[in-house]
């Protein structure tokens, strides 16, 4: 939701200043409202069984995805870095459902970084495992609600429905989705998945 309120804010001010790409921005949006969407579906039918693995460079695809969530962490006016330790990484994947993994953790860490904090974004290809962690300087989150984070229906806090989703398309790929957090420290939101016959460069 974040991603979509952001992205309408720069597609408006885009239409007062001709300097501003305003189809790019029109694209952010459209692309935040369709994978939004495909949230909504996937909470209301749990139909994680149609996902479809493909091999696809994790890499390129983290990297993409983070490029088109850049201009709003820039309206935000918070840094958003993407590092990965190869340059690019072949593996079966549901690349859809990555891409909705990372997209609700990079929202809920645009939600709670406040201006001139960080975003860091980082892809580490382990030998029979990789991690993707979405790291921010962010308020962080009491060691008593984070066993509640991941639960369906535990809006306390604002994190909704996303986070449970997220969880459950880990553990539907082989993976899982886990937490380090502490109040005025920020989260570390670390996915971490099978590599299987990854072909890492």
């Amino acid at each position: 939701m974040q991603l979509i309120v952001s992205s309408a804010k720069l597609l408006r001010m885009a239409l007062d200043d001709p300097a501003l790409d305003g189809k790019a921005y029109a694209d952010m949006l459209i692309a935040s409202v369709n994978q939004a969407q495909r949230l909504l579906e996937t909470a209301l039918t749990g139909a994680t069984a149609a996902a479809r693995v493909e091999r696809v460079d994790a890499v390129a695809c983290v990297r993409t995805l983070c490029a088109s969530c850049r201009p709003c962490a820039e309206e935000r006016g918070v840094a958003l870095r993407c590092s990965s330790n190869v340059a690019s990484l072949a593996l079966p994947l549901d690349e859809d459902g990555l891409s909705r993994i990372l997209l609700n953790l990079l929202s809920n860490a645009l939600r709670f970084t406040p201006r001139g904090g960080a975003i860091r974004v980082s892809l580490v290809a382990l030998g029979d495992a990789v991690e993707l962690t979405v790291s921010d300087t962010g308020v962080g989150i009491p060691a008593d609600r984070q066993p509640w984070i991941f639960l369906p229906g535990e809006t306390d806090g604002g994190h909704g429905h996303g986070l449970p989703i997220a969880r459950r398309l880990a553990r539907h790929m082989g993976g899982e989705l886990t937490l380090r957090s502490a109040p005025g420290q920020g989260s570390a939101f670390t996915l971490r998945l099978p590599v299987g016959a990854a072909e890492a460069v």
